[in-house]
């Protein structure tokens, strides 16, 4: 029941096609009532044509079997229709949602799972549905077969009605095993998978380490073993195979062995017998169904636990008031925070005064890019408080918040599509082509832009491949530029860029940090240049703050970075 209850939280908000789901159950219905009648037209026919074919059966015969035909096509286009409605609709619902996780979730979940989630998983979503019309119309089928077996021959229905059970219990075991195979063999492909996408990722890394034979002989053991339990997987489904077989061999030594001395004596005609045996095959067909269904079920199951374990994750808090209030001070009082159990902050304290520009400097892993993420909210403090003038900011609609900062990372994110979307992208006005051209040019992207076949509307490769680092840096710092942002965060804008590219981006940054409270991440003393406040941070903790000089004057840390940089 609790099962139950967690798998309707999938389906609430979706519209479910309940109207063409019950036309599917009522034609599987019918289609088994017309399978029954061509079964007896065929058995009649058979025993009247000892005498004379009768014309009025033969038609009756092929109106049923075209009946039958038109039967199957609507089963099979109602019911495709139906899976792609139920799962489009999941899919979406899925995808809403993971639009709204914290951010915790996805350190938690790779990129790759969250992709089969949304696709694979959300594709399992209509099995429920069809197992529940399948299960209905077969048990119904079942015992309409059974009920006209039994007008042919009591007799004969006994005998096979004895062995059912034992057939059941042996197909019951074949599909545990069967089961349990298959989801290994899952296991050992998506272990496999992850590696190949992860491996190929970074080819450049393995020839630079030298470490191809080392990963040769890593990809041979996770194939050996997918190979291993793939063949498992095939042995048991074999076995599965394997039924058909004996369910027809039960089948024929009812009807022909033990029926054949009945049409001796003359209890049943030879048509009736060769209609029993045909029902009797269709009844061992269903149990094999059954089996069918069992297996779907479990591994339906393990599908649809990971999607409505996704739903059932806490959205964002989204409520608090508007963030439309005059600048003031970002404060930090004892905020502590940490993406397990290590603190990658532990009791920090600074100040970022208003319509300044700050610096935060330190070693790699002193936690100055987790602040930044703290400062967009993309992760609240585990204790103490982060300040906006007096007030917390948690006060503060999310969505508000997020629109009033802009961060340019040394990642330079871009996404496939054309320049003037990637630029556009988180605007919600209407941005006229004057101030396009105003902003491009103020990023220092105008010339190489109108350079690009197309302009503005010259295509993005995926992760912006097509166009130089610092480039795509300045793609970033125009898009930034267009949210005209209160506040702006520079993670290391400028890293990893030749003497050219760092001139360039560096104008446009000085275009964009005009009139905002900036917030930097330096990597060298030339990017403090302008800075007017400087947090010194090292082992998760803030060691000094205050202005350039006083920081010169009386921190060491501060002093050889400004030493380094400058040699």
């Amino acid at each position: 029941m609790k099962r139950i209850k967690r798998y309707q939280n999938i389906f609430r908000g979706v519209r479910i096609p309940w109207v063409m789901l019950a036309v599917l159950l009522i034609l599987n219905i019918v289609e088994s009532h017309v399978f029954l009648e061509q079964t007896t037209l065929t058995a009649d026919i058979i025993d009247t044509s000892q005498k004379a074919i009768n014309a009025n059966q033969l038609v009756r015969f092929i109106v049923v079997l075209l009946v039958n035909s038109a039967l199957s096509i609507s089963i099979n286009y109602i019911n495709g229709w139906t899976d792609q409605k139920l799962s489009h609709g999941v899919r979406n619902k899925l995808w809403n949602k993971l639009m709204h996780l914290p951010t915790r979730y996805y350190d938690q979940e790779s990129g790759d799972t969250l992709v089969s989630r949304v696709t694979t998983d959300s594709d399992h979503s209509a099995t429920y549905f069809n197992i529940a019309i399948k299960f209905v119309s077969t048990v119904y089928a079942s015992a309409v077969a059974v009920r006209q077996m039994y007008r042919y021959s009591p007799q004969l229905t006994f005998y096979m009605l004895i062995a059912m059970p034992i057939l059941l219990t042996i197909s019951a075991l074949v599909g545990k095993l069967s089961f349990t195979a298959n989801k290994k063999a899952q296991v050992a492909f998506a272990e496999a998978l992850g590696y190949l996408v992860e491996r190929t990722r970074n080819l450049r890394l393995i020839k630079a380490a030298r470490m191809e034979h080392a990963e040769q002989q890593a990809g041979k053991k996770r194939f050996d073993r997918q190979f291993q339990v793939s063949l498992l997987s095939t042995t048991v489904n074999s076995l599965t195979a394997a039924l058909i077989p004996i369910f027809s061999g039960v089948g024929i030594v009812v009807s022909f062995v033990m029926g054949g001395r009945l049409v001796q004596e003359g209890v049943i005609t030879v048509g009736k017998l060769v209609g029993f045996y045909t029902l009797s095959g269709l009844l061992s067909a269903h149990m094999l169904t059954f089996l069918q269904l069992y297996t779907s079920l479990k591994e339906a199951n393990g599908r649809l636990d990971k999607v409505a374990e996704l739903l059932e994750t806490p959205d964002e808090k989204q409520e608090g008031i508007e963030f439309d209030v005059a600048d003031a001070d970002l404060v930090a009082e004892n905020v502590s925070f940490s993406y397990s159990d290590t603190p990658t902050l532990n009791g920090v304290n600074f100040r970022i005064p208003k319509g300044q520009i700050t610096a935060i400097v330190g070693p790699n892993g002193a936690g100055k890019s987790t602040l930044f993420k703290l400062l967009e909210r993309m992760y609240d403090p585990d204790s103490g408080m982060l300040r906006f003038g007096e007030e917390d900011i948690k006060k503060y609609d999310l969505s508000s918040w997020r629109g009033s900062f802009a961060i340019v990372s040394q990642d330079k994110p871009l996404l496939s599509g054309t320049v003037r979307e990637n630029i556009l992208y988180g605007v919600r006005r209407k941005v006229e082509e004057d101030e396009l051209i105003r902003v491009a040019k103020l990023a220092n992207i105008y010339d190489f832009v109108m350079a690009t076949p197309g302009g503005f509307d010259a295509p993005v490769g995926m992760g912006g491949s097509n166009f130089s680092g610092g480039q795509r840096q300045c793609i970033a710092i125009a898009r930034a530029m267009m949210r005209n942002p209160d506040y702006l965060l520079l993670d290391e804008a400028t890293s990893n860029l030749d003497a050219k590219s760092e001139k360039m981006v560096s104008q446009a940054l000085t275009n964009l940090m005009k009139g905002r409270t900036t917030v930097m991440i330096a990597h060298n003393y030339s990017a403090t240049r302008d800075a007017t406040h400087i947090v010194v941070m090292k082992d998760g903790k803030v060691e000094a703050e205050g202005s350039p000089e006083k920081m010169l004057a009386s921190n060491e840390y501060y002093r050889a970075f400004a030493c380094k940089s400058s040699a």
